[in-house]
């Protein structure tokens, strides 16, 4: 929850009809993220606390911490593991 994570160099991103549609660079493969995906992924422009990224998803949804958590860290790992984002330091 402390780590920074930020958009990988080794992406490309497009929006297309509001949701993001990323490239990893490297591999060659395309992914799609749906409206929440996206809002995460434009936040993320901006290299940002994962702690901080749910408080603000908590607040702007009003849903339960635990579950925004949850599927952030879910998603997050996801994108990381396709080498999409980085933990940077800051």
């Amino acid at each position: 929850m402390s780590d920074t994570v930020g958009w990988s160099s080794k992406q490309m991103a497009s929006e297309i009809n509001g949701e993001v549609v990323l490239l990893n660079i490297g591999l060659g493969r395309y992914y799609s993220l749906n409206d929440i995906g996206s809002r995460i992924w434009r936040m993320l422009e901006t290299p940002r606390k994962v702690e901080d990224l749910c408080h603000l998803l908590t607040a702007k949804y009003k849903a339960e911490s635990i579950t925004v958590t949850s599927d952030v860290l879910a998603l997050l790992n996801k994108l990381r593991e396709e080498q999409l984002i980085d933990v940077v330091n800051v």
